[in-house]
């Protein structure tokens, strides 16, 4: 009877210590994966302001690299300066105006670089949109990033946008 007891008692210890050491170790063993980071950011995009300008990229941005964030910051500084408006008739996010339902597909990832496929579609029409995604190393996580994203045309924004300039 008192070895049952001892035993009892050291299998309750060890799960006890089990139960503090765990919550410490699952949390920093956290992993991340590309459609994560754009599913995040069409949630966040077709809730709220759908507008191509730098006010309608808040809550947004938090999910892009630095390079593209930047970029993105340096056509909208340069248009806003300009006289002639910006002949863009469609949401570069999504690739028209009237999208209004979605399904990401499964990402191609090749080590810190991956590409998440998007189907997109208004109702009558459907077209795919490529989010290329870095694992995103700066900030010293390894969260997955917007880097670019892919048109139809296989035309990548950032190109566009520095073309625009």
């Amino acid at each position: 009877m008192q070895l049952e007891r001892r035993q009892f008692l050291k299998i309750l210890c060890a799960a006890m210590a089990l139960g503090v050491v765990a919550p410490s170790v699952s949390a920093a063993m956290r992993f991340d994966y590309p459609e994560r980071a754009v599913r995040s950011f069409l949630k966040i995009h077709f809730a709220g302001s759908r507008d191509f300008t730098a006010r309608g990229l808040d809550k947004k941005e938090r999910l892009f690299t630095r390079r593209f964030r930047d970029g993105l910051y340096k056509f909208f500084a340069k248009r806003s300066k300009a006289t002639v408006s910006l002949p863009m008739v469609v949401d570069p996010f999504t690739g028209s105006q009237g999208a209004s339902d979605y399904t990401v597909g499964k990402a191609k990832v090749r080590s810190e670089k991956a590409w998440v496929p998007v189907n997109f579609t208004d109702g009558r029409n459907s077209w795919t949109i490529t989010y290329l995604l870095r694992n995103d190393q700066e900030r010293n996580d390894d969260d997955w990033r917007i880097d670019d994203i892919e048109d139809v045309r296989a035309m990548l924004l950032s190109k566009v946008l520095k073309e625009q300039q």
